[in-house]
C-alpha cells in the first residue's frame, strides 16, 4: 500500500465517520421543538448530504485497500492484525450495501431496518478500524520500497 493510498483511506474514513456520527446524533437526538411540534435540527440535512458525498470516497479507498493491503497480507500469512482485519473485511459489504439500501427504501419500516443495520455495522467498523490501527502500530514496520510500496518481506 502506498502512502497516498494509506492517507486516502484514513481521510475518507475520517470524513465519512465524522459526518455519519454527527448526522446520526442529529437525526435521533437533535430534534428541536418548533411551532408545530418536533422539527429536525437545521444542520441535519447538510450533514446527511456530506456523509452521502464522502461515503463513495471511502468505498473507493476500501477498493484500493483490498488490492494493496488485504490480499497481500492474506497471502503473506503474517499474524499481526489479522483478527481485526478479517472482522473489518467481513463488515464492509453489509455496511456499504445497507448504506445504499437505506437511501432507496420506500417503506418506512424497511428504511428503519436498513438504517439500524448500517448504524450498528458502521459503529463496529469505526471501532474495528481504530483497533486495527493500534494493532498495526504495535507490529514492527515493514520496509518501504523506493516506489512507495510497502514490502512485506523487509531485507
Amino acid at each position: 500500500m502506498t502512502a497516498l493510498e494509506r492517507w486516502s483511506l484514513h481521510l475518507a474514513a475520517l470524513l465519512t465517520g465524522v459526518t455519519g456520527l454527527i448526522y446520526g446524533w442529529l437525526r435521533y437526538y437533535g430534534q428541536r421543538a418548533g411551532e408545530f411540534g418536533l422539527e429536525a435540527h437545521p444542520l441535519q440535512a447538510t450533514l446527511q448530504h456530506l456523509h452521502v458525498l464522502a461515503a463513495p470516497l471511502l468505498v473507493f479507498a476500501l477498493g484500493m485497500l483490498v488490492r494493496g493491503h488485504v490480499l497481500p497480507m492474506w497471502r503473506s500469512g503474517r499474524p499481526g492484525g489479522r483478527a481485526s482485519g478479517m472482522v473489518l473485511a467481513l463488515i464492509l459489504a453489509p455496511m456499504v450495501l445497507s448504506g445504499y439500501l437505506v437511501q432507496i427504501a420506500v417503506e418506512p419500516r424497511w428504511r428503519l431496518f436498513f438504517a439500524w443495520i448500517h448504524g450498528v455495522l458502521s459503529l463496529l467498523f469505526l471501532v474495528g478500524y481504530g483497533v486495527h490501527q493500534l494493532a498495526a502500530q504495535r507490529q514492527p514496520r515493514a520496509a518501504e520500497e523506493p516506489n512507495g510500496e510497502v514490502s512485506l518481506n523487509p531485507s
